[in-house]
């Protein structure tokens, strides 16, 4: 039997969500235990870490920064354990999320290249091309209208892209 790999979803959310919300949701998502899990600050990691022993693992390692604008509040990364990712894929996990917290979720999984998968708070996924730099990202076009972004282009068309 093949072993997963661990691997890392990396995601923005169309709201902020309050680390003690994000905590509950992510111990529940991925069924561990509180020491199996690392949650932060992305600017605050090492002083987070500074008194845990260099030795100890955790199952989910997730940062987060709240210094994203445009269509988005938060940007969020979880690094996972495989047996994590063999409990919740990329997809079923931004899914969700976005239907926990009532929010749309962009992330990368297997859309062609120059486009990003996003999750909408009711489970729909729809393809989408972003304009923005480092903390900054805003849809511009997308595969399906997004609700409450009216200025978001739709162009069905993308889903032909290779």
């Amino acid at each position: 039997m093949t072993e997963t790999k661990a691997t890392g979803y990396d995601c923005l959310s169309s709201r902020l969500v309050p680390e003690i919300e994000l905590r509950t949701f992510l111990l529940d998502c991925f069924e561990i235990a509180e020491h199996e899990l690392f949650l932060g600050h992305a600017d605050r990691v090492a002083d987070d870490l500074e008194d845990v022993p260099r030795d100890v693992v955790f199952a989910a390692f997730c940062t987060y920064e709240q210094q994203v604008s445009g269509h988005f509040a938060m940007s969020f990364g979880v690094g996972i354990e495989g047996r994590l990712v063999d409990r919740v894929g990329r997809q079923e996990f931004a899914e969700r999320f976005a239907a926990h917290f009532d929010v749309y979720v962009l992330y990368g999984g297997t859309e062609p290249r120059g486009l990003w998968t996003v999750i909408l708070p009711d489970g729909s996924l729809l393809w989408a091309d972003t304009e923005g730099d480092d903390d900054r990202c805003v849809l511009y076009v997308a595969t399906a209208p997004v609700p409450g972004l009216p200025e978001v282009r739709v162009d069905e068309s993308l889903w032909q892209r290779q």
